[in-house]
């Protein structure tokens, strides 16, 4: 059978050209039954941990019997649930459509990530600063109270729908307008940076880049990528040394300087106890007094003490409260919706449909795997959730429609 390259350099992918899929065997191009059922699944598990960690806090107040320390305190799980029904509702709009409907909105979907990212940067209404990070759009609700929204989120569906959208093509082509997108995207990356929030921006950066080299990326655009994103990592961590020696100032006072201490807090967590390092340390505390078997949910004791217990830490507390099998169980869990991404992806009819499940599979995978290291202690303190576990509505929400989207593009013709 006659090979052919989608013509995009040294990297191009060879296949034979697929004939239309006849009618018998169109119910091979249905996703898999895991692609759908198992980010419920995730969610139900962590909406049971983040009760466990609000229950803990409950308990913890002095004022327990008090209405306003119930609801104080149970309120992530309430709005996490509502926020799994609306996530809910999303994939299920979004699996209606084609795909290529979507894809025909990356445009749109950038531009409205930057809108959003620019939102913060300016400080507009509403612009929540916690902890010195502007990362959040309030938004107020009659009975609710106010919640808030998560921009950068939101930009990783943007990334992937607009990485699909150029090398979804036979040919892709780098026009005027792909080059002044591929500018906005990185414009955003920055934005994100300044937030700061430079774990996001890095996976935006991931999702980005593993769908353009899936799609035939030039291999010396691919060194090239992978030299640049190695240069600027390390330029993140030199930079607040180096001006520290300049200005004969300490390293706390010099930008981006938490980067640096948060590696140094890796690499001898002990020296920093009571900094950096104080996350990580009752992090792996967490993971190592759960045992085989863990000291039963709702029992854990390191969730008392540790920062974001319900969303960057949930697995700590999974960890815990349900040992080594629970652990393994989530991860278990995890790796079967990669796995489901996959699969999906090698039967999708279109090459916009294979790109974008495959690039679905890796958000998830290397999200996962970033939070699970921190959590461990086997990377450096991130902001990053679990995904689908962790509190979190934007997060939760992009995903859901990051999986109705995937459902879409299996029914699309070739």
């Amino acid at each position: 059978m006659r090979r052919m390259s989608y013509g995009y350099g040294a990297a191009a992918v060879l296949e034979p050209p697929r004939a239309r899929v006849p009618a018998a065997s169109a119910a091979r191009a249905r996703p898999h039954p895991l692609l759908i059922a198992l980010p419920f699944a995730l969610a139900l598990v962590g909406l049971v941990f983040q009760a466990s960690v609000a229950i803990a806090e409950l308990l913890r107040s002095e004022t327990a019997a008090s209405t306003s320390a119930f609801w104080k305190a149970l309120r992530p799980v309430v709005m996490q649930s509502l926020w799994l029904g609306i996530g809910g509702v999303v994939m299920g709009i979004t699996a209606l459509k084609r795909g290529r409907f979507w894809i025909s909105l990356a445009w749109l979907a950038l531009l409205l990530g930057l809108v959003g990212l620019l939102w913060l940067e300016l400080r507009l209404p509403n612009t929540v600063r916690i902890q010195g990070a502007t990362r959040w759009i309030g938004v107020s609700l009659p009975g609710l109270g106010s919640f808030t929204i998560q921009p950068a989120e939101f930009y990783k569906l943007a990334t992937l729908l607009w990485f699909v959208a150029i090398y979804g093509a036979t040919r892709p082509r780098w026009t005027l307008g792909t080059k002044l997108g591929t500018l906005l995207w990185l414009l955003g990356i920055a934005l994100i940076v300044r937030q700061p929030d430079k774990d996001t921006a890095g996976l935006v950066f991931l999702i980005g880049f593993v769908v353009a080299f899936l799609g035939g990326m030039r291999w010396r655009n691919v060194m090239l990528v992978v030299l640049s994103g190695v240069l600027i990592g390390g330029a993140l961590v030199i930079t607040p040394v180096l001006l520290s020696v300049a200005r004969n100032e300490p390293l706390e006072q010099q930008p981006g300087a938490y980067v640096v201490k948060r590696v140094l807090a890796m690499l001898n967590p002990e020296a920093y106890a009571q900094d950096a390092a104080y996350q990580m340390l009752r992090a792996k505390i967490a993971v190592g007094s759960g045992g085989l078997w863990g000291v039963g949910i709702g029992e854990g004791r390191e969730k008392r003490h540790l920062p974001a217990a319900e969303n960057d830490y949930i697995f700590a507390t999974i960890a815990e409260e349900t040992g080594l099998v629970g652990s393994l169980a989530v991860l278990g869990m995890l790796a079967l919706l990669v796995w489901a991404c996959f699969d999906s992806g090698a039967r999708a009819p279109t090459r916009a449909g294979r790109l974008y499940l495959f690039g679905l599979g890796c958000w998830i995978g290397i999200g996962a795997l970033m939070n699970i290291g921190m959590a461990t202690g086997l990377l450096p303190t991130m902001g990053l959730p679990l995904p689908f576990v962790s509190a979190g509505g934007s997060a939760l929400v992009s995903l859901m429609a990051a999986i109705g989207i995937g459902v879409a593009l299996m029914r699309d013709p070739l």
